[in-house]
């Protein structure tokens, strides 16, 4: 609602000047007086005209007697008009003073009705812009669903064609079911009699079930590998503070075994249900935990060696970190952490040995190994290529073949012998500082 001007509102209060407000007061406080006087002089007049020339000196007295009284009368109302002009004097001021006040409010109702105009303004157009925001983003809104739908319609159209892919492959399923029905039918008839149901649920099922095999088979027999177990026994045996040796990735226990035989105080962990039940029935100290879950839970500064052999290799990046850092919080200041894992300088197992375990992430370069063991606090590190007894001779030429060889062909046998003949393995030993 918009505010009239101070001139309007005087105007409508009938106060246009404080000169014109004393003028009307006094006319109006003056009024009854001088009415009256007017009557009482008119009808004075009128009667000293009529009794003119017949009145006598009496009458004449009497009547000097009413002017007398008339002219008293006179007088109080000059009174009273001297009073009441002294009152409208004394009220002179503030009605000065107030109109004074009204001459500077008129700038500020001015400026104010300003403020309120723009204000107006700057609402309305906050109004117009936020209605055009909201026109914008539901015209986009109408896109995107139009969008949506029609890859909702793609997708119903791909889901039909895909139901019917899955039609024809659920025919062809059955189909080569059936043969496959009959061809066991067949079999079934060659043969005397079917197996039993016990020696079929005694068969291994999954890698696990053929790991104690697969190790026999590829890693070596169980003396190979505590023959070559024995290589870290000189350490073992001297840690400062001695054991517990907490072995990781226990599997047949022949680390165990040779540190028992030693009298080193150990136990190892693994996951693997048929691992751990055959340590146990050799009296050996292994429990069905997994690696980075137990060092979890084991006391820090407890152990005074950690090792894992062929471990490494199974262990995704983020998981071989942490089993470090949880390695390093488990062991006793100066203990002892030992990683053995196969060695990709070796060209052979990199390309085929390393890969004959489906369960293996990826090679581990020493130079690589030996920087993460660093980078979660090991110190003292060593770098170890395992030579075995039954890895291939490196080729060796005779000095008068090198000599007729010459210098280039030398070149090319070193080359060779690196990378085909280098140690099938190799451990990084570190100590916690």
């Amino acid at each position: 609602m918009s505010v009239p001007p101070p001139a309007e509102a005087r105007r409508d209060l009938g106060l246009s000047t404080a000169k014109g407000l004393r003028q009307r007061l006094a006319r109006r406080a003056l009024w009854p007086f001088l009415r009256h006087q007017l009557v009482l002089n008119e009808a004075t007049a009128a009667a000293l005209e009529e009794v003119r020339g017949r009145l006598d000196a009496a009458e004449l007295g009497a009547l000097r007697g009413r002017l007398d009284a008339a002219e008293h009368e006179l007088r109080r109302a000059r009174g009273d008009l001297e009073h009441h002009t002294s009152v409208l004097v004394r009220h002179e001021e503030p009605l000065d003073r107030h109109e004074f006040l009204l001459s500077h409010l008129e700038p500020a109702f001015l400026d104010l009705q300003r403020a309120m105009d723009l204000v107006h303004d700057k609402v309305d157009l906050a109004n117009r812009q936020a209605f055009a925001r909201y026109h914008e983003g539901f015209g986009s809104l109408q896109r995107s669903i139009a969008e949506l739908a029609q890859r909702l319609g793609d997708l119903e159209l791909a889901d039909e064609d895909r139901r019917d892919g899955w039609r024809r492959a659920l025919a062809d399923v059955s189909l080569r079911l059936g043969q496959l029905d009959l061809f066991l039918t067949e079999v079934r008839r060659s043969f005397p009699a079917p197996p039993e149901g016990d020696r079929l649920a005694r068969l291994p099922v999954g890698l696990e079930g053929l790991r104690s095999a697969f190790d026999e088979a590829f890693r070596g027999p169980r003396a190979v590998i505590e023959e070559r177990a024995r290589g870290y026994l000189g350490e073992l045996t001297s840690l400062p503070g001695g054991g517990p040796v907490l072995d990781l990735g226990a599997g047949r226990g022949e680390l165990l075994r040779v540190l028992s035989d030693a009298g080193v105080e150990a136990y190892g962990v693994d996951t693997s249900p048929e691992a751990v039940a055959s340590c146990t029935s050799c009296g050996l100290d292994v429990r069905h935990e997994e690696a980075l879950a137990h060092l979890a839970a084991v006391r820090a500064a407890s152990l005074g060696a950690v090792t894992g052999l062929h471990l490494a290799e199974h262990l995704p990046p983020e998981a071989l970190l942490e089993l470090l850092a949880l390695a390093a919080r488990a062991l006793r200041p100066g203990g002892l952490l030992v990683l053995e894992t196969p060695n990709p300088e070796n060209l052979v197992v990199a390309a085929s040995s390393f890969w004959l375990d489906p369960t293996h992430r990826r090679p581990l370069p020493p130079a690589l190994l030996a920087f993460l063991v660093g980078a979660r606090g090991f110190d003292g590190i060593e770098v170890r290529r395992l030579v075995r007894a039954d890895q291939p001779a490196p080729i060796a030429l005779k000095a008068d073949e090198a000599e007729a060889a010459g210098q280039a062909v030398a070149g090319l046998v070193e080359a060779v012998n690196a990378h085909l003949f280098a140690p099938t393995d190799y451990a990084v030993l570190a100590r916690r500082p």
